[in-house]
């Protein structure tokens, strides 16, 4: 079995300095993202599950119908596979509702006219971001129990609570904690991956322009994120 860690908006800043040991691996450093005009999550899944540049296909419709894209399975590196699970994974399995509402919160949060407002929105915004959590971790865990010879996660949980939470940085370091104990309880190789990272606009955050990898097993250098089609599809036929 391969396990692939996808979490939107790991942070290698944070990552080095709270010291997950299992998010960090043996190796681990940036991904390069430098050729797509914007760190757009969508953009950034579809391009890693493909191997190629999707930014004109996913955004030809737009930034609002881009959320609608999926690929076939034989279009992905998931064709590999004899019997993957990909759990929620934009482009490709993603619990479009569950985000649509993530949004939704996000924009009645900045239109709130007062600071009242503003924490009544920020904590439904929350609890709603960690329930979903909970759930694609029950499901991952479970998944990764089974006899797949491929399982993805994708945990948005560190990109949707920075969002409006990065400076709290007790709650960042928690997220951290959590994702770090989930990577422990995976005993195969596995990737960890993430779309972009997390800098702060104050006391929010927003998508910085590079990504972040760890492996256990190789040195990767600087990958682009189109690169771990053919790092995976090497490690299912070594």
């Amino acid at each position: 079995m391969i396990v692939v860690l996808a979490i939107d908006a790991l942070e290698l800043a944070l990552v080095e300095a709270f010291q997950p040991v299992h998010l960090m691996q043996k190796f681990h450093g940036r991904t390069d993202i430098s050729e797509f005009s914007l760190p757009r999550t969508m953009v950034l899944w579809s391009s890693f599950m493909t191997g190629a540049n999707k930014e004109k296909v996913v955004l030809a419709d737009g930034d609002k119908e881009m959320w609608n894209y999926r690929f076939d399975p034989e279009e992905t590196l998931f064709s590999a596979f004899r019997d993957p699970v990909v759990i929620d994974l934009p482009g490709f399995s993603y619990d479009l509702a569950q985000h649509e509402e993530e949004r939704r919160l996000l924009k009645a949060f900045f239109e709130a006219g007062d600071d009242g407002k503003k924490e009544e929105v920020r904590k439904a915004y929350n609890d709603h971001a960690f329930r979903h959590h909970r759930e694609i971790k029950k499901k991952f865990q479970d998944a990764v129990a089974g006899d797949h010879d491929f399982v993805l996660g994708y945990f948005s949980i560190a990109d949707v609570i920075g969002h409006l939470n990065f400076g709290n940085r007790m709650l960042m370091r928690m997220i951290y904690r959590d994702l770090d104990e989930i990577a422990a309880s995976v005993k195969v190789p596995k990737i960890i991956l993430s779309d972009h990272g997390m800098q702060a606009i104050g006391i929010f955050g927003d998508h910085s322009g590079y990504g972040f990898w760890s492996s256990g097993t190789a040195d990767l250098g600087t990958p682009r994120i189109t690169d771990f089609r053919r790092i995976i599809e090497g490690m299912q036929k070594g």
